[in-house]
């Protein structure tokens, strides 16, 4: 995992994808490795880099950036590193889906001691009467009151995507916490509110384990 301490970080990206029939999976994490150490630890800005993996055999990049202008121009520099047409190479191209995630409350500091990551994106309901706020309200009160009773939860984010698409970002200790703590959060009074707002049916999420 690469980690940087440069401050805030207000912009999370979001990688997933599948790897090529071909491709043994210890070749894919070595080429990961490989990006993460030979591009991202020196584009200005990448604060975090970890690679990631769920149970149905996808891979995923979780990114930190200080800012958008960061961001974009590590995105920018991408495809003219030789390491990352590498690791490009070895994954399905249909199969990649990228998302830039605006922090609603910028990170600090990189969360300590999570291999976890559980990532959904969903859209909001009546997005004529949505109010931002009141969604970063109803968050607030999930850690508030419902995450605070899990030592395992190590940070809590609401990212925006684009006008009616938003994501919620947890990190984790491990993958076996993160889903036992959505399971729970279905039924909790604290998270109903934030649930409310949500389009049940675009609702998309997984967990996902650090590998590199």
């Amino acid at each position: 995992m690469l980690r940087k301490d440069l401050g805030q970080m207000k912009v999370m990206g979001f990688a997933r994808y599948r790897a090529k029939d071909e491709v043994n999976p210890v070749n894919l994490i070595g080429a990961a490795r490989r990006w993460q150490t030979e591009f991202l630890d020196k584009q200005p800005g990448i604060a975090m880099h970890c690679f990631l993996g769920n149970l149905t055999g996808e891979y995923a990049d979780a990114i930190l950036a200080t800012d958008e202008t960061a961001f974009a121009e590590m995105s920018e520099a991408h495809m003219q590193a030789e390491s990352s047409r590498a690791f490009m190479d070895l994954l399905e191209p249909g199969s990649i889906r990228l998302c830039r995630n605006i922090l609603q409350q910028p990170l600090d500091a990189i969360p300590e001691g999570f291999c976890a990551i559980e990532f959904g994106t969903f859209q909001v309901k009546g997005a004529n009467e949505f109010n931002e706020g009141g969604l970063n309200a109803a968050a607030a009160r999930v850690k508030q009151e419902y995450l605070s009773r899990f030592p395992e939860s190590r940070a809590h984010r609401i990212g925006k995507i684009d006008g009616e698409t938003y994501s919620e970002i947890c990190f984790v200790e491990t993958a076996g916490a993160a889903r036992e703590i959505c399971a729970g959060y279905v039924n909790d009074d604290a998270c109903l509110p934030l649930l409310s707002m949500f389009d049940p049916e675009s609702v998309d999420l997984d967990f996902w384990h650090v590998l590199a």
